[in-house]
């Protein structure tokens, strides 16, 4: 901020306060005994504000100076209202991830707790029975001592759920923290700006078409061996390439990650595939984040 100049005190600030807000230029007006000090908000505009108040010192009773008023107020109100809509929307999203919300993000809420309850029953007696209902390709022991998975066939007779059921499992507590951290983060930011059908359909599909490429990945690395794998995180990079493109695409809609995040994100997948992180399902993260840019993209 810096001053331009004093106006007399026979002189109305206010008049000429009006005129430099229709030109883009905003100020403060402070009293003195001698008249009225006039500071600009913005050092760039102070050449262009000195001169206007040359001018008006020079013809004070200049019509554009009476007529500015109108168009100032109406200036002033637009600011006022965007500024409403800002605080409105600003306690909004700020109660939204201060407080979980089930009624605007209920689908984000059951996966998490979908997930943290089956983690829990993991770690049960009977923990393996269950796994074993929810692997896209269950393993069995055969009368030599091998080890081997049944692939596809159990879902081709009609245990379809294993196409999903794979992202509720996670193999330990830092691998569900990571996930639930991600899954609250991006769906949330899905689900209150796009709304559940919408969530919905990206999570299911994220999650059938990562797991298959995860397996079939697998199946061409390792033919014949066990190819077990678990963890949301296929989807999750799936929400994260969905917003990463509502970014870039329709910013309208709010949801827009800071660029580090975007970085960060993708950095971890790139030293994921470099084996400095074992046991990563590099194949869904990739698929995933297939999906969720394709989907991005397609203004869905």
């Amino acid at each position: 901020m810096r001053q331009i100049g004093t106006l007399p005190k026979h002189l109305d600030p206010r008049a000429f306060a009006d005129h430099l807000l229709t030109l883009g230029m905003k100020t403060r007006i402070d009293e003195r005994p001698a008249g009225w000090d006039l500071w600009i908000y913005n050092e760039d505009h102070f050449g262009r504000a000195r001169e206007e108040l040359q001018g008006y010192l020079g013809n004070p009773e200049n019509p554009r100076y009476r007529e500015a008023t109108q168009a100032a107020q109406a200036i002033r109100r637009r600011e006022q209202q965007l500024d409403k809509q800002f605080r409105k929307n600003y306690r909004e999203v700020s109660d939204q991830w201060a407080y979980p919300n089930f009624r605007r993000r209920p689908l984000t809420t059951i996966l998490f707790a979908l997930c943290v309850v089956v983690f829990i029953w993991q770690q049960a007696p009977s923990g393996r029975a269950l796994e074993m209902r929810l692997f896209l390709a269950p393993y069995s022991r055969d009368a030599l001592g091998h080890y081997h998975d049944d692939g596809l066939g159990p879902i081709l007779h009609g245990e379809v759920w294993r196409l999903v059921t794979p992202i509720f499992m996670h193999g330990s507590l830092l691998h569900l923290f990571f996930n639930m951290g991600c899954l609250n983060y991006f769906g949330t930011m899905i689900e209150v700006r796009r709304g559940t059908l919408r969530l919905a359909g990206l999570v299911l599909v994220s999650a059938v078409l990562s797991n298959l490429g995860q397996y079939l990945w697998m199946e061409r690395t390792d033919p014949g061996g066990i190819h077990v794998f678990l963890g949301i995180s296929g989807v999750g990079c799936a929400l994260f390439g969905y917003i990463w493109m509502k970014g870039l695409h329709e910013p309208e809609q709010g949801m827009i990650l800071h660029p580090n995040s975007i970085t960060m994100m993708l950095l971890f997948l790139v030293i994921c595939t470099t084996g400095a992180i074992p046991s990563i399902a590099n194949a869904a993260h990739f698929v995933g984040l297939a999906v969720g840019i394709v989907f991005g993209v397609l203004r869905y």
